[in-house]
């Protein structure tokens, strides 16, 4: 494999072999290329291995990260380029690169070269292993200007999620939106350190919006201050980017039981085949605290079930009753059942049972409108006036003195 070799005085001789397609290379304890040298920051740059290329990509460093002379972001490297990280030069030396499938790029050949069930290493769980019986895949957005990153990341997950992940990917906070709004999204996974709207802002939008949505931080900016902030804005984990493939998968089994334990808590149906209403009416009798999630083409609502009361509905601008009321009138979507979270108000204050009772009256009412009245199609009928010239007599005139007509008796 190709290696990195340092050429500065006081570091000569320092080398690394690339054996995986994610090297990070910094000053900080953790990096799988670590270089203590001041002007190198703590997570300076990341080496790709993306086919027969090899990509840098500068973390936001203090110093910059320097190929040809120019600061760069993100570049292509060959062999026998210097790339130099702060006042560190380094040159990379070529070498043979394995041969690996071509579907498949090197880390993912890397991490599952070892036997499927040798000692220690995880095998990946087919959909009735991860929680996943009903066989419905798992929709999971990650969200990271990373572009290099989410194509890894996406392959990597693909093959341990063994059918029961479809993920989706953006590289922006508009790209992510548009995905939420498109799909029944399961889980984002979000990075910190995104550009124009911040990871941290971000995931403040999408509570508010899918506050049903499980949210989780993937950064390499795992600090005391973020971590206690995304927690507090709704997600639910907060986790350091893995420098390794083992600490990849440790994280693929951190976010999939997320999703299982999410999903596992409720149930969910077609509205074709259940009612609305009896869904609601089993979790009422039951004095059950939860949130029924409706969505179908048009119409994305919740509606909320507290200790056996409605308290709170939602369904597109609409809130309180009149959401409640309109989400029943639906005859085609999906619903979820989930675990219960306290609205931010309460907007519903009907008993259960009359809400229902109404929800049909007005169902009933407005069926009843949209039918025709064939009796009311006809306009009732006019009757007919004579002609003047007919059945009328006329015995004189007036104008100002009677005057009377002809064959008209004199008036005395």
């Amino acid at each position: 494999m190709p290696k990195f070799v340092v050429l500065s005085e006081g570091l000569a001789g320092l080398s690394h072999e690339l054996s995986v397609n994610w090297t990070t290379i910094g000053r900080a304890e953790g990096n799988t290329f670590q270089i203590v040298e001041p002007s190198i920051s703590g997570r300076h740059c990341e080496i790709l291995l993306r086919g027969h290329e090899i990509i840098v990509r500068d973390l936001k460093s203090t110093n910059g990260t320097f190929l040809r002379g120019e600061r760069i972001t993100e570049a292509i490297l060959k062999p026998g380029q210097i790339l130099r990280l702060g006042n560190v030069d380094l040159r990379l030396e070529a070498s043979s690169p394995p041969a690996t499938p071509a579907a498949v790029t090197p880390v993912v050949a890397k991490m599952f070269a070892a036997p499927a069930k040798s000692a220690g290493a995880p095998v990946p769980a087919g959909p009735a292993e991860s929680g996943n019986p009903s066989g419905k895949k798992h929709q999971v957005l990650f969200v990271d200007d990373d572009q290099a990153f989410l194509e890894a990341i996406t392959e990597l997950y693909g093959i341990l999620g063994d059918q029961t992940w479809e993920i989706h990917r953006a590289a922006t906070a508009d790209q992510a939106l548009a995905a939420l709004q498109q799909k029944a999204i399961d889980l984002v996974v979000l990075d910190i350190g995104m550009p124009v709207l911040d990871g941290m802002q971000l995931l403040t939008l999408i509570h508010r919006r899918y506050p049903d949505v499980k949210k989780a931080i993937l950064t390499g900016s795992a600090v005391a201050g973020n971590r206690e902030s995304c927690l507090a804005s709704g997600a639910e984990l907060f986790i350091h980017k893995p420098l390794s493939g083992e600490g990849m998968k440790a994280v693929f089994t951190t976010l999939n039981e997320l999703i299982s334990w999410a999903q596992g808590r409720g149930f969910s149906g077609m509205l074709r085949q259940v009612g609305l209403s009896d869904v609601i009416q089993m979790e009422c009798l039951g004095r059950n605290s939860s949130i029924l999630e409706v969505r179908n083409q048009r119409m994305h609502g919740h509606i909320y079930i507290e200790t056996g009361a409605i308290v709170h509905a939602t369904a597109g601008a609409l809130t309180g009753e009149k959401a409640f009321y309109r989400l029943l009138s639906l005859t085609g979507g999906e619903f979820r059942l989930q675990p219960f979270k306290k609205p931010a108000e309460r907007t519903v204050h009907g008993q259960w049972e009359f809400l229902i009772i109404e929800a049909a009256r007005l169902h009933d009412e407005e069926a009843t409108t949209m039918i025709p009245n064939p009796a009311a199609a006809k306009p009732a009928p006019v009757p007919e006036l004579p002609a003047p010239d007919e059945g009328f007599m006329v015995t004189g005139t007036y104008d100002g003195k009677w005057h009377p007509a002809a064959g008209s008796p004199k008036v005395p």
